[in-house]
């Protein structure tokens, strides 16, 4: 059986470009939350009504929530690398729950630029993305954010017998309870962010245990 060996130098910089992005993926998320312009953690009509009052603001953390999404792809598998050398088994579990998080799946944000845009109210936009999230015969898939969540748990627990640093396996950990925490309490933008914030911690130190790449004698 022939391996292909990649150059020392290639695989520097896909390591040091996972890193980044397992930093990045949450961060953008955080900016998102922090430039948006009306609280975010609102429910329901209230956060149509908020969202369509801002409507010329959306442009923005659209495109950053675009960039995290194809950036967490390789962050999920540079910390997956590192957690499923400490314990195999488990690693494996919490990533592919945690690989949900990139699932396609119906964006209500996008549902709701486009309906405003259409010129519907607040009330009927809110009832199309109720229909949009409960209706649906995939409609389950959208609870998905919860094991992906505890999907990043268990990667921390993974992480916390492998080369990571200790604290960043214990914040993976942490921050995935974190993260709904601000949205059932509905608390400020910049609370919500901060829980990102603590997971781009966790994600990029366990990530910082990638192997350094070595050149050939």
């Amino acid at each position: 059986m022939t391996t292909v060996d990649t150059p020392s130098v290639t695989s520097g910089f896909t390591r040091t470009a996972m890193v980044a992005c397992a930093v990045a993926a949450p961060l953008l998320i955080a900016l998102s939350l922090l430039l948006t312009p009306f609280q975010a953690t609102l429910e329901g009509e209230a956060y149509v009504r908020a969202f369509t009052a801002r409507l010329d603001a959306y442009a923005l953390p659209s495109w950053l929530n675009l960039l995290s999404f194809a950036a967490l792809i390789p962050a999920l598998l540079a910390v997956s690398r590192v957690a499923r050398s400490g314990r195999p088994v488990l690693g494996l579990i919490g990533m592919i729950l945690a690989f949900i998080l990139v699932l396609p799946s119906a964006d209500t944000d996008d549902v709701i630029y486009a309906a405003a845009r259409a010129g519907l109210d607040a009330a009927t936009t809110n009832r199309l993305v109720v229909e949009l999230g409960e209706g649906l015969p995939t409609a389950v898939a959208g609870l998905g954010f919860f094991p992906a969540l505890l999907g990043l748990v268990l990667l921390g627990v993974a992480a916390l017998s492998s080369a990571a640093p200790r604290w960043a396996a214990i914040t993976l950990m942490v921050a995935p309870f974190l993260i709904p925490v601000a949205w059932f309490a509905q608390l400020s933008n910049a609370a919500a962010a901060a829980a990102w914030i603590i997971l781009a911690a966790g994600l990029g130190g366990v990530s910082l245990a990638l192997p350094q790449p070595r050149d050939k004698a």
